[in-house]
């Protein structure tokens, strides 16, 4: 059962419940109502080299992670956890790990190549005073040597009508670009570079518009309505997990971005 939980949560990309989403019982309460400091522990967090990705998702009856080492290769290793917050200590526990070897089939699915090394590994999960997460790993010490920076949930692909959001995470910050079609020739692209506030959960980003239209041989026509103008956004996610696009220009007013649940971000971190 865990063996295809991990397959289909790698299809999904590991969708990343609001913790304070709640029970369709009101008179239950969620796991992140029982246990409120769990969700300091939301959302996407990576090694300051990249080369480790850790998903954690709050969910109503429990905690989900993932993690995937050299995210971005052809080849690459993962961990599934199911976890318990320990309200004493501020810490997850688990003693389910299971370790996965994994290789990208030519159309990007995992197809049946996940081949499990165990499925009893230990581990503890802290946050340290710097704020990262730290990964004890009590099975063959994985962890050593890293922690891991917080960088909110944002990772993905978000749509709303004709305009695309894609958040990918490059060299230290968030990549965010917005393609928003007024016809086949004409297109408006926004390319920002943001930051993310564990505080507010929320990037803050600064970037680069511009109005393309498009000849018939698809090269762009720099003389038929060209516009290009330095902007500035903030992102961030209402109480039902959608994205908000949030600018001076109020070019996103209104508008609610779904997430598209695709798994692209994991092979193009850098």
């Amino acid at each position: 059962m865990m063996k295809k939980t991990m397959v289909t949560l790698l299809a999904l990309a590991l969708v990343l419940t609001c913790a304070f989403a709640m029970a369709e019982n009101t008179e239950e309460k969620t796991y992140a109502q029982e246990h409120p400091g769990v969700v300091n522990y939301d959302g996407y967090w990576i090694s300051e080299d990249a080369n480790t990705l850790i998903e954690i998702g709050v969910r109503l009856d429990g905690v989900e992670m993932l993690i995937f080492r050299t995210p971005g290769q052809k080849e690459f290793t993962s961990w599934e956890y199911l976890l318990t917050y320990d309200d004493s200590t501020g810490t997850l526990h688990s003693d389910n790990g299971m370790k996965s070897t994994n290789t990208v089939q030519e159309d990007g699915s995992l197809g049946d190549s996940s081949v499990y090394e165990f499925e009893d590994g230990q581990a503890d999960f802290s946050i340290n005073e710097d704020g990262r997460l730290v990964w004890k790993d009590l099975k063959e010490d994985a962890g050593a040597g890293q922690t891991f920076i917080p960088i909110g949930g944002f990772l993905g692909d978000y749509a709303c009508d004709r305009a695309n959001i894609s958040f990918r995470w490059n060299e230290g910050h968030y990549a965010v670009d917005i393609n928003w079609a007024d016809s086949a020739m004409v297109n408006n692209t926004w390319q920002y570079v943001g930051e993310y506030d564990p505080a507010t959960r929320t990037v803050t980003a600064k970037g680069l518009y511009q109005k393309l239209t498009y000849k018939e041989d698809g090269t762009v026509d720099t003389g038929a309505d060209f516009e290009e103008r330095e902007v500035s956004a903030v992102f961030s996610f209402d109480e039902n997990f959608h994205l908000i696009w949030t600018s001076p220009d109020g070019e996103g007013d209104g508008m609610v971005f779904e997430n598209l649940f695709t798994a692209a971000y994991l092979f193009e971190i850098r």
